[in-house]
Formats: C-alpha cells, sequence, structure tokens
C-alpha cells in the first residue's frame, strides 16, 4: 500500500475523530454541570468495568485480524477458506459469549454486586456495552486494513451524535433523578444498536463455517492478549476504581475529569495507529526495516511536540470545560499527558510482537508493569492522596515502554528504531511536565511558548515529510 494513501487515511482517521471527539468536548461542560462529581465518578468507574469486560468478553478477537488477513487471503493452498469468513465466524463468537456473560451477571449478581457497587441492571448494561464494543472493535479494525476511514467514521459518527442526544435527553427528562442512569443508557443503547447492525451484515455477507479451523487459531493468537489488555486497562484505569474505593466518587470523578484532557492526545496516536500499524506490517513483510526506522523516529517526534503543545494550554482547558469544581484537575493532567506519550510510544514496538505472533511475550510485559502499577497506587494513593495516582501511572508507563521494547528486539532483532530519539524524546516529555507545572500560574508565558512551538513544528514537518505539500498536490 503506497504511504501517500496510508498518509490520506492517517489524516482523514484523524480530523473525522477530532469532529466526532469535539462533539464530546463541546458537551463536556453540559456534563460537568448536569452531573454531580459523584455522578462523574461513578459513570466513568462504569466505563473502567466495561474495558475490563470488553477484553474477556471478546477474547481480544480484534487483535488477530490484521495477522488473519494475512493469513486467510495471502495463502491459497486452502481455498475453502478466506479472512472474510473468519470475520462471521468471530461475529458467532461474540454473540456466544454475550449471552453466557448475561447469565453469569445476573447469577452471580448478589455476590458481585457488593464488590462492585452497582445495581442488576447496570450489571447487565455492563455485559450489553461490552458486547456492541467488541462488534464495533472488530468492525473498526477490519475497516483500517483497506484504509476505509470513511467506513470507520461514519459508525463512529453516528454512535457519538446518538450517544449525545440520548444520555442529554434522557438525564434532563425521564431520569432527572437518576442522572448517572441516564447518562449510562444513552451511552449504551446506540452503540448496541450499531453493534447489532454490523454483525448481521458481516454473517449476511459471508456464511459462518470452519469454526473449529478458525477459533483454533484466532483464540490462540488472541487469547495472551487478553490478559494484556485488561494489564493495558490496569495501567490506565484501575486507578480510578482505586482512587473511588480508597477515597470517595468525587475524587474519582476530578481525576477521571483530567482525562478528558488527554483524550486529545489519545483520539491521535489511536486514529493515527489504524494506518501506522497497517503500514509498518506491509514494510515488515517487505524486510523494509529502513522505512520503519526512519519514519518512527519522525512519529516520535511529531507527537513529543503535539503532547507538548497540549501539556502548555491544559489548565485552561480545565477550567474552560470543567469550571470551578474540577479546578484541581490541572494538577493531574500534566502527568497523565506525560504518562500518555509513553503509551504511545509502546504501540511502535507493540507493531512488531502482533506481527510476529509473540503475543504470550507482550502479555507477559504488560502483566509486570500492571502489578507494579497496582502496587504503587495501593501505597501512594493512601499516603499522598489521589493525585500521586498521575505519577505512578507516569513510572509505569515508562516502565511499560522499555519492556516492550526490549521484548521486540528479542523477537525481531533486526527491528530497529532511533535509540538516541527514544532518549531525547523520553527526557524532552518528563522535563517538559515539571517545567510547565512550575509554570502553571503563568498563562501568557505557556501560551507563547506553545504557539512558537507549534510554528517550529509545521515547518520542521513540511520540511521532512510535508503532509500539507502532499494534500495540496491531491497526491
Amino acid at each position: 500500500m503506497s504511504s501517500s494513501k496510508a498518509i490520506k487515511a492517517g489524516i482523514g482517521y484523524t480530523i473525522g475523530n477530532y469532529l466526532f471527539k469535539g462533539l464530546a468536548f463541546l458537551t463536556l461542560p453540559i456534563y460537568s454541570r448536569l452531573l454531580s462529581t459523584e455522578d462523574f465518578g461513578d459513570y466513568s468507574v462504569f466505563l473502567s468495568y466495561e474495558t475490563i469486560l470488553f477484553i474477556i468478553l471478546g477474547f481480544a478477537i480484534h487483535s488477530s485480524f490484521k495477522s488473519a488477513k494475512y493469513r486467510y487471503d495471502s495463502d491459497n493452498s486452502r481455498e475453502e477458506l478466506s479472512y472474510s469468513q473468519y470475520i462471521s465466524v468471530t461475529m458467532v463468537l461474540l454473540m456466544i459469549s454475550a449471552g453466557v456473560w448475561l447469565l453469569i451477571a445476573n447469577l452471580i449478581y448478589s455476590v458481585a454486586s457488593g464488590y462492585l457497587g452497582i445495581d442488576r441492571l447496570s450489571m447487565n448494561l455492563l455485559v450489553l456495552f461490552s458486547y456492541s464494543t467488541a462488534v464495533i472493535t472488530c468492525f473498526n479494525a477490519d475497516a483500517s486494513l483497506s484504509y476505509k476511514y470513511d467506513s470507520y467514521l461514519w459508525i463512529s459518527g453516528i454512535n457519538a451524535v446518538g450517544n449525545t442526544i440520548l444520555s442529554i435527553l434522557l438525564i434532563v427528562t425521564a431520569l432527572n433523578q437518576n442522572r448517572y442512569m441516564g447518562r449510562i443508557i444513552g451511552t449504551v443503547v446506540p452503540s448496541l444498536i450499531l453493534s447489532i447492525v454490523i454483525a448481521t451484515r458481516y454473517l449476511t455477507k459471508e456464511k459462518p463455517r470452519n469454526f473449529k479451523e478458525y477459533l483454533k487459531w484466532g483464540l490462540v493468537y488472541s487469547s495472551p492478549i487478553i490478559f494484556h489488555g485488561i494489564s493495558q486497562v490496569i495501567l490506565g484505569q484501575f486507578d480510578r476504581i482505586m482512587i473511588k474505593n480508597m477515597i470517595g466518587s468525587s475524587a474519582a470523578g476530578i481525576y477521571s475529569f483530567a482525562y478528558n484532557i488527554f483524550m486529545i492526545i489519545s483520539v491521535t496516536y489511536s486514529s493515527l495507529d489504524n494506518v501506522w500499524s497497517t503500514w509498518v506490517y506491509s514494510r515488515l513483510n517487505a524486510k523494509d526495516y529502513d522505512s520503519v526506522k526512519r519514519y518512527s523516529t519522525y512519529y516520535m517526534l511529531g507527537m513529543l511536540v503535539f503532547s507538548l503543545l497540549v501539556m502548555m494550554v491544559s489548565p485552561e482547558l480545565i477550567t474552560i470545560l470543567g469550571g470551578e469544581k474540577y479546578a484541581d484537575a490541572k494538577y493531574i493532567v500534566l502527568p497523565i499527558i506525560t504518562a500518555g506519550y509513553f503509551s504511545f510510544l509502546y504501540t511502535i514496538p507493540a507493531t512488531v510482537e502482533y506481527y510476529t505472533e509473540k503475543t504470550g511475550y507482550m502479555a507477559l510485559s504488560t502483566v509486570v508493569a500492571a502489578v507494579i502499577n497496582i502496587s504503587l497506587n495501593a501505597f501512594f494513593i493512601n499516603a499522598y492522596g489521589y493525585v500521586s495516582a498521575a505519577y505512578t501511572t507516569l513510572v509505569t508507563y515508562v516502565l511499560y515502554f522499555l519492556f516492550h521494547i526490549l521484548t521486540a528486539k528479542k523477537i525481531m532483532p533486526e527491528f530497529h528504531i532511533s535509540l538516541k530519539t527514544v532518549v531525547t524524546v523520553s527526557v524532552v516529555v518528563i522535563l517538559g511536565n515539571f517545567s510547565i507545572m512550575i509554570l502553571i500560574d503563568q498563562w501568557l508565558l505557556r501560551w507563547a511558548i506553545a504557539l512558537v512551538l507549534f510554528c517550529v513544528l509545521v515547518i520542521v514537518e513540511e520540511k521532512n515529510i510535508g503532509f500539507i505539500k502532499k494534500l495540496r498536490k491531491g497526491e
């Protein structure tokens, strides 16, 4: 696949996601005022539970799609097997899994509710939302393989708009006295409807068969990713659950609010990763390691500058979006964005781990990082309060990235990224975190530096890559 097509797709994913996440930002001041900090914290914890159950219920099967595409559409030795048939089989797997988990959730409700702190309706909605997320994630993984960002954006757009309209409508009308539930139902229903439509289309397109063949390979490939995925959730979201249990829902709400600013970063790198990982697969398959090294350097530097820009303006974003009751989030958002940058860096060696199908090594690295994160949080949250959780997350993500770099080098010695660049960006982003913290009350200076940095980013990018030039020429 040509690099120009990959660039267009990457820009398409990113711009589209910004439009839809922009809707989330526009409505964030509404939610921050309609919901109490306790409601906001409870809703955020519900989402944290969902990110764990979605991986277990869905067997992380979406992670196998790229390798399945190469395995079944590139190998003509068995014509009865195909990638589209593999997807159809996974849809059946997810439906069966959802049914089983609904049964389990209701059987163990009386015990589980005490630990999770949610009612029966929320628990059933949790299972249905996890199922719908698994299906939509599979759809997005499939769309990214052919750079069909328009299909991806249609689904994301419908989901985002439906979520927003239904949530606000329920909160201000029927569920005005139970606003937390209104937010949950408004989130789950549009996603569930979309997932049913998507699954039906896949099953109609290709009749599912050869279950044993597909699931034997697919589940072996993706099973280690379940542990990897759960560990990722622990790294990124379990701190909110611990804060709620150790301090309270209000503290969890303020802490979670800071993550909405980090969403600017996460939307960017998750959008670009849809294209980046597909492009890297093609380069690794062609043994073009020099291109991977070259463009990974540009990738790391570009995201570094972007992360610093967001950090510099984040205190004002907190004030505008949240108001006075979320003001303390400005002390949390800087280390969270810094940690998020290291989470982005992890995606570069992770592509190698997925490509080589050595998912067991990947899971081991992430599980170790998750155990470290829980241990640090258990001590520091209790001793120093919930703000410390942002710094334990930062420390853990630095280790997380290092673990995966070492793993990628072990399983593919010919894979190289610039060590000099890695050290440079790591030092700069950490120093940037503490420097901006010192300037947290000097908004004019921070914004002036941000403006200069943005101009430098555009000049350097156009000199070395030329995204804007290529777009203008229609390449």
